[in-house]
């Protein structure tokens, strides 16, 4: 017997919405209370419309292309002031580290693996469609 997760459009956009719930609660994990990694704590915000957008979109044949490069800019975006966010905050981390040890790496390697899932898929449904001999 197989298991149907997420093949209706409506449990994709519910699946997505508990993602992006798991990986706001992580981003505040790793906050600290604001003195550890602050940054995937504001990204985490667009998780909400994204997360679900993403597996909405991917999952549709064929992809519309227009939204899956509107969510690869918002990657792009996103992405950007992650990495800002991180250097300005590059002397929190071995404190944190320090503090949570195993659990705080842990935390730290959930947070970003979801938080690279949603744009894999995009970037895998951008280049799919463009190997489909259909289009031309």
């Amino acid at each position: 017997m197989a298991i149907k997760l997420a093949r209706t459009p409506g449990s994709r956009f519910v699946l997505g919405l508990g993602l992006a719930a798991v990986e706001t609660f992580l981003a505040v994990f790793l906050s600290g209370a604001g003195h550890g990694w602050n940054s995937p704590l504001l990204v985490s915000v667009i998780l909400w419309i994204v997360a679900p957008a993403t597996l909405y979109v991917t999952q549709q044949n064929p992809p519309p292309r227009s939204l899956l490069f509107i969510l690869a800019g918002i990657a792009l975006i996103a992405d950007f002031i992650l990495v800002k966010g991180t250097i300005v905050e590059a002397a929190a981390l071995p404190r944190y580290l320090e503090v949570n040890g195993a659990a705080g790496m842990i935390i730290m390697a959930a947070w970003l693996f979801l938080w690279a899932l949603w744009q894999v898929l995009v970037v895998r449904a951008l280049f799919a469609g463009r190997a489909d001999p259909s289009d031309d």
